[in-house]
């Protein structure tokens, strides 16, 4: 048994690892037929909660294979618009970040500086950037001690429905969110705002204009995850003496590096071919 579980992990692991090698070379090709496969295999996941909600009387068969199919349909049709809304995303991220270190270190004057007389009894958590590091301070292990309460409940709680659970955890999450938003000055939060929704647009106008690179970007980062994380791990199985890093920044490093590669590399074959003469 054990052998079988062993060999079924192995299988896995190398089938995604060549799923993401294959979207690293050629994602752009590619990324329509993986986006219906994910939109099947998550309608198929969501067959169970149609049938229980919506209609019971049909069979559990038949409503996940429904959803299957529609779910692969809007994947495929939305391929596109759905690489921009996650350019959008990431722009979204990349921009509260950045304006949260702008304010941090100093370089955005988000509010006015104490004068000569006052400056003797400021205090430095009256400063933004001690606002934004207190704001941000242990938010990650609230939000994740949050999400470990939620998967711990009794199997009574459990039982009151998935949706009140995922509906009262994303409640605290807010409360949490908004506590810490609530630390901030009014003219500093109007600049995370600011820079942040600049981020969005800026990702979102990339994923919509430059469609094909953006593709092939979302191909490489998919291809990127699948391939080192499930390669990584193959490998170490297969060669005893690997190992796989520790460090977070050297996953990160390696990620980026690998994706970088992959998007240079589909995107010089899209070049090479718009370039190639035509036949006669």
């Amino acid at each position: 048994m054990t052998d079988t579980v062993t060999t079924m992990t192995t299988l896995i692991l190398a089938l995604f690892a060549a799923l993401g090698f294959f979207l690293l070379i050629a994602g752009v090709r590619l990324v329509g037929l993986i986006a219906a496969f994910t939109g099947g295999v998550l309608g198929w996941c969501l067959g169970g909660f149609i049938h229980d909600s919506f209609v019971p009387e049909w069979s559990p068969a038949i409503c996940a294979a429904t959803a299957s199919v529609g779910c692969a349909a809007l994947a495929a049709l939305f391929v596109r618009p759905a690489v921009a809304v996650g350019f959008a995303a990431a722009g979204t991220i990349i921009g509260l970040l950045f304006a949260g270190l702008l304010v941090e270190r100093g370089i955005a004057p988000t509010a006015p500086l104490p004068s000569a007389n006052s400056s003797a009894s400021a205090s430095p958590e009256a400063t933004p950037s001690a606002s934004v590091r207190a704001a941000r301070s242990g938010l990650t292990d609230s939000i994740l001690s949050i999400i470990g309460e939620t998967q711990n409940q009794s199997d009574e709680v459990k039982k009151a429905g998935n949706i009140a659970r995922l509906a009262g955890a994303g409640g605290r999450i807010a409360t949490q969110i908004k506590s810490r938003w609530d630390l901030v000055p009014s003219a500093t939060q109007t600049f995370l705002v600011a820079v942040t929704a600049g981020g969005a647009v800026m990702g979102f106008g990339l994923g919509i204009f430059f469609a094909r690179w953006a593709l092939a970007g979302a191909a490489s980062t998919l291809g990127s995850l699948l391939f080192l994380g499930c390669g990584m791990p193959l490998l170490e199985t297969i060669v005893p003496s690997f190992r796989c890093p520790e460090s977070p920044a050297a996953w990160l490093f390696l990620g980026a590096a690998t994706t970088l590669a992959g998007w240079a590399f589909q995107m010089r074959r899209v070049q090479a071919q718009k370039e190639a003469p035509s036949p006669a």
